[in-house]
């Protein structure tokens, strides 16, 4: 059976009801607060306010720079291709330095295995 809390007298009753540690409250404090809150809560709806534009602004250049990339990776992309048509052209017309003397040695190379080849097939018949 559970145990019942023992029955208080009318003085200690009033003792607790205006307990010395719990601070009582008037109308005034009540006002400052809600006071404090209004100022609180305009402060936040200016750096709400502030946040927004400062985030809108941020797309803004973010895009701007989006384009400018666009446009540069484009521009880069027209002069690499542009180089590399004119190499092929040199390579074509037999201008490119680079690649002749390769290819001339190369040329000698299949001359001479040609020649060794057409030996060989000569002795064996």
């Amino acid at each position: 059976m559970p145990a019942q809390p023992a029955a208080r007298e009318p003085e200690e009753e009033m003792e607790t009801e205006a307990d010395p540690e719990v601070p009582q409250t008037n109308g005034e404090v009540e006002e400052e607060r809600e006071g404090g809150e209004a100022e609180e809560t305009m402060e936040e709806k200016m750096d709400d306010e502030d946040c927004e534009r400062r985030r809108l602004q941020c797309l803004d250049e973010m895009s701007d720079l989006e384009k400018q990339f666009l446009e540069l990776k484009d521009k880069l992309f027209q002069e690499r291709l542009n180089q590399v048509k004119m190499k092929l052209d040199e390579v074509m017309t037999g201008k490119a330095g680079e690649y002749r003397e390769p290819l001339a040695t190369l040329q000698q190379n299949l001359q001479q295995r040609t020649q060794v080849a057409a030996t060989s097939v000569l002795l064996w018949y």
